[in-house]
């Protein structure tokens, strides 16, 4: 037997199926909202994201070396291969919405959840600093994720100006504000106390404690950022009718590049309560790096977690899918399985007569939600029945009008 390299996956049967469907649904989600599709390649020259990322990054990549010595990588992410794509490109018009949905690489420790090979479904507008498409970025993702049929999440947002302008006013070293940032991240995983102590050790006892009392929801004087965030929370409330957004102070984001708006949707039920289901920011200033000058919003679907969620907590969903089982008539079975082919409804078919308890089973074991069973003792009558497998009622529709009935049932 051939081993599967270590941190990626297979899929196949219901779960390769449901992969696609999800997919799918998310790229019309962001279609729904205005978003076009920028496709790049699944490698760049290293120095991209070395020089883009910062050196620190490479540890994480799959590098190598090409057949003429070139150093090549797999992407890490989507964001820098596009900002490529959107800086070299002077005949875009901005503000420019644009989707990247694929498979991205990092070589890091393997546990549940986080694996070397998964998927990223981002979108991002370019060429706008107006807060208003901060709420679209998160209105287009709470929309998605609605799609999906997941409700049982809450929306985390903050700003990094918040944070950075209290370090600022504490005259913290600027080689050191990165480093607590990344520790007042850590507070739903640690707790405060161990946050503060942490801190402590970086800028002392003094600078700590004004940190602990912006994080108990102390108001510090001339902190910029809190207005964004509380104008972002009543916009996606007044005109998106969006609910359970809340300021998380202690928000921060893994990224360094983040300078506006940062949010997070966070799973609040089951045994994933907790996983962040989708996230992003504002981040106005990377696209220097590129010779260009464009602020960007952005945000992503973690579409693996999205699917460790929807199997976890809703995998005894149906869906409209169809089979037809031929009991004694296979001609007209494929008749019937190729009007509905013709009308877009996903259509299985059992290229043989097939006793019903067993036709029933492969049903079943594939989640499909319709049999239609074509026998003919039925046909004499002109009709056939079709079984909802998930409630058992079994409905009796004449063949000739059968496709229409079929179609009102969805």
């Amino acid at each position: 037997m051939i081993d599967r390299v270590k941190g990626v996956r297979d899929f196949i049967g219901i779960t390769a199926v449901l992969r696609q469907q999800a997919l799918e649904s998310i790229r019309k989600s962001y279609e729904l909202f205005g978003f076009e599709p920028i496709e790049t390649p699944s490698f760049e020259y290293l120095s991209l994201f070395t020089n883009k990322s910062g050196p620190e990054i490479e540890s994480q990549l799959y590098s190598f070396e090409d057949k003429k010595g070139e150093k090549l990588a797999l992407r890490p992410e989507h964001t820098i291969s596009k900002l490529r794509v959107v800086s070299g490109n002077k005949s875009l018009v901005f503000p420019l919405r644009a989707y990247s949905i694929g498979n991205v690489w990092r070589y890091e420790d393997t546990k549940k959840g986080r694996w070397r090979e998964f998927i990223q479904a981002d979108i991002d507008i370019f060429g706008s600093a107006d807060i208003k498409y901060d709420s679209e970025i998160i209105a287009c993702i709470d929309f998605a994720i609605k799609r999906l049929g997941i409700e049982n999440y809450k929306i985390n947002v903050s700003n990094r100006k918040i944070l950075t302008s209290l370090m600022e006013s504490l005259k913290v070293e600027v080689e050191k504000i990165v480093q607590v940032l990344r520790e007042i991240d850590k507070v739903h995983k640690v707790g405060l106390d161990e946050v503060i102590k942490r801190i402590s050790e970086l800028i002392g006892e003094t600078k700590a404690e004004k940190v602990r009392d912006y994080l108990n929801g102390k108001e510090i004087p001339g902190i910029e950022g809190i207005k964004d965030v509380e104008y972002l929370i009543s916009d996606l409330k007044k005109n998106y009718g969006i609910e359970g957004v809340y300021f998380d102070r202690s928000l921060v984001r893994g990224q360094d590049y983040y300078d506006g708006s940062i949010f997070e949707f966070e799973f609040t039920e089951g045994e994933l309560k907790g996983v962040v289901l989708a996230g992003g920011g504002r981040y106005d200033k990377i696209s220097m790096k590129f010779d260009s000058d464009f602020p960007i919003s952005g945000g992503a679907i973690g579409f693996d977690v999205i699917m460790e969620v929807l199997v976890s907590n809703y995998k005894n969903k149906f869906y409209k899918t169809f089979c037809v089982l031929s009991v004694d008539d296979l001609e007209t079975s494929r008749k019937i399985a190729a009007s509905l082919r013709k009308e877009g409804l996903v259509t299985d078919i059992i290229l043989e007569d097939t006793p019903l308890s067993k036709g029933l089973n492969y049903c079943n074991s594939k989640k499909i939600k319709y049999a239609i069973i074509v026998g003919k003792r039925d046909l004499k009558d002109n009709l056939v029945t079709v079984r909802d497998l998930e409630s058992k009622r079994e409905m009796k529709f004449k063949l000739d009008s059968l496709v229409e009935e079929i179609k009102n049932l969805i």
